[in-house]
């Protein structure tokens, strides 16, 4: 790390999750970093005619990058980058695209700046590399899970919140509490919705298990549409209104099931 002119350069590995133009003929892009979390930077010259440093920085591209960190400012400047791994595949397909997006929108709106979190790094390297060969919808709940335990909003699974109770025949899950209720304690919760026990069960197995063997979990198709509906609606309640990637999902649902 070298410092002067109140910057240090540093070296990180990154995936892009989003990019905007800046002035004439440079980009600011928005990385999620192994070391440093989510980091911005410009990138200047990269938009001329014929200047190939553009591709780059595509959507979801695993990159090493150095830069110039400003002390006074959480925009910094990128100096090098190269690709470690292109990810072409994810954005060949409309369904990829969409759930990428999707991962890589949420990843943006939740994450603060340079707070890193590692295993946030590992998600989306493990989501970028499965996304292609496994169902999106069980992959979408796997992540919004593993990205809600990582930033503390996960919902509270382990037994009833006002009784404490853990087994039961039916659970009910309040969207505002962002809790689990018992058939008893849940009349007092006037949102208060069932859950299937076998979701349930899905969702504790997904909350506290490693991502592979969670995502090797055989789930029925029953079960995957009652945590996407789930999940669908305790996110679009904490953040407020659906993303864009969200609402681009639910349009595009129809030609994806068929």
């Amino acid at each position: 790390m070298v410092y002067g002119l109140n910057m240090a350069i540093q070296k990180t590995e990154g995936f892009v999750l989003k990019t905007q133009p800046f002035r004439s003929t440079s980009l600011i892009v928005t990385f999620y970093s192994e070391s440093f979390g989510k980091l911005r930077g410009v990138v200047k010259a990269v938009r001329r005619e014929r200047e190939l440093r553009g591709a780059f920085y595509e959507l979801f591209t695993h990159l090493e990058i150095v830069f110039y960190e400003k002390m006074r400012s959480d925009l910094h400047l990128i100096s090098e980058a190269s690709i470690l791994e292109s990810h072409d595949s994810l954005r060949r397909r409309l369904d990829t695209i969409a759930y990428a997006s999707y991962f890589s929108e949420l990843v943006d709106f939740l994450c603060e700046v340079q707070d890193p979190h590692p295993k946030i790094f590992e998600l989306l390297d493990f989501s970028f590399r499965f996304l292609p060969s496994v169902p999106e919808a069980r992959l979408s709940c796997l992540f919004e899970i593993a990205l809600l335990r990582e930033i503390g909003w996960i919902p509270y699974l382990d037994a009833c919140l006002h009784c404490h109770q853990r087994a039961f025949e039916q659970g009910y899950f309040s969207i505002s509490q962002g809790a689990l209720f018992c058939s008893g304690c849940a009349r007092n919760v006037p949102d208060a919705r069932v859950l299937g026990i076998e979701a349930l069960v899905v969702l504790r197995y997904y909350g506290s298990h490693a991502l592979e063997p969670s995502l090797k979990l055989r789930v029925a198709k029953t079960t995957e549409n009652e945590l996407m509906k789930l999940m669908d609606r305790f996110l679009i309640f904490r953040l407020g209104a659906p993303l864009k990637s969200q609402r681009f999902i639910e349009q595009i649902r129809p030609v994806l099931s068929k």
